[in-house]
């Protein structure tokens, strides 16, 4: 599965970049085609089909080759977070050596010069907190993804349920960030069920479980994108550092409540030990109203006031009437 969403990764990049149609197109391009003594073209060898669906991963040589024409996209098949995912556990004896592949700007939040006696003698490897996920968010790219899960590895093996559940949600909420790019290279939903499988799905939620399936993260996506239409004086669509600064702020709730309730982690009781406690089930129900109403106000493109408007007053009102 990994080795398939990192080829079309790649594949989709070089359609993009070449402004390419066809697997054939695509491989005359960057593979020209041998000839015959006589200058006749010798057949296709219909390569770049099987890269296309995902079913063959392209060796070494042939991605140095294509990544001399095509600057950077060999990063694209080859970043760690493919690894990363596709090694699991494994990753964890060598935890910064993967840091460490990551681009310089992640690697200055992530790290930070011990010193001795005032001189810098080594790097140090910062604990998770909510200054690092915030430094982490506002980049948004494979890299920061790749950190904040490596961090939601290492938090799980210590038994730090707490952090491994903040890390959880910034996962999710950096995946509803980068949701547009993966679906423009025709990953998004496959990509996300791995996500759900590895991670939010071996979280501890405590009294909860997990709850997003691929339809609602792919809805959410479009509901995150349309929102940014509420931020112009942002510029969000002047360039991707506008996009992603934009998309942050909107999830920290800078712009009102509806876009960190609506588009947050949906989750619902735990049933495997018995039914929920009474106060377990009123702070779900409390929880979950929450999310209802941002999520119909994003759905609708209707004004909200957290705790007081229309809508609060009629999810309210179902509520108790359903007590």
């Amino acid at each position: 599965m990994i080795n398939r969403l990192r080829t079309q990764y790649w594949y989709v990049g070089l359609q993009q970049k070449a402004q390419l149609a066809t697997a054939y197109q695509l491989e005359k391009h960057f593979e020209p085609q041998d000839k015959t003594k006589d200058g006749i073209p010798l057949p296709a060898k219909n390569k770049w089909s099987k890269y296309q669906a995902g079913k063959h991963k392209p060796g070494a040589a042939l991605i140095a080759l294509v990544d001399a024409k095509a600057p950077g996209s060999a990063r694209d098949i080859n970043h760690p977070l493919w690894e990363v995912l596709r090694l699991g556990n494994q990753v964890l004896p060598k935890i910064d050596n993967w840091l460490e592949k990551l681009e310089p700007q992640v690697q200055a939040i992530v790290y930070r010069s011990a010193k001795d006696g005032g001189i810098s003698v080594a790097k140090r490897r910062q604990p998770y907190s909510s200054s690092v996920s915030r430094r982490l968010l506002k980049l948004v790219s494979l890299d920061t993804l790749t950190a904040l899960v490596l961090y939601w590895r290492e938090s799980k093996q210590q038994g730090d349920h707490v952090h491994n559940r903040w890390l959880a949600q910034d996962i999710y909420r950096m995946l509803l960030m980068m949701g547009r790019n993966f679906l423009s290279r025709r990953i998004g939903e496959e990509l996300y069920v791995v996500f759900v499988a590895q991670i939010f799905c071996q979280t501890d939620w405590g009294d909860r479980r997990f709850l997003v399936n691929s339809v609602h993260y792919l809805w959410a996506i479009e509901l995150l994108n349309t929102a940014l239409y509420q931020v112009p004086a942002l510029k969000p669509f002047a360039s991707w550092a506008n996009r992603r600064r934009a998309m942050y702020l909107l999830l920290q709730g800078q712009y009102g409540f509806d876009v960190p309730l609506g588009l947050g982690v949906v989750l619902a009781p735990n049933w495997r030990y018995g039914p929920p406690t009474e106060q377990q089930w009123k702070t779900w129900q409390s929880d979950f109203m929450e999310w209802q109403w941002g999520w119909i106000h994003l759905c609708q493109e209707t004004k909200s006031s957290y705790g007081e408007d229309w809508l609060w007053k009629a999810l309210e009102k179902e509520i108790q009437s359903g007590r």
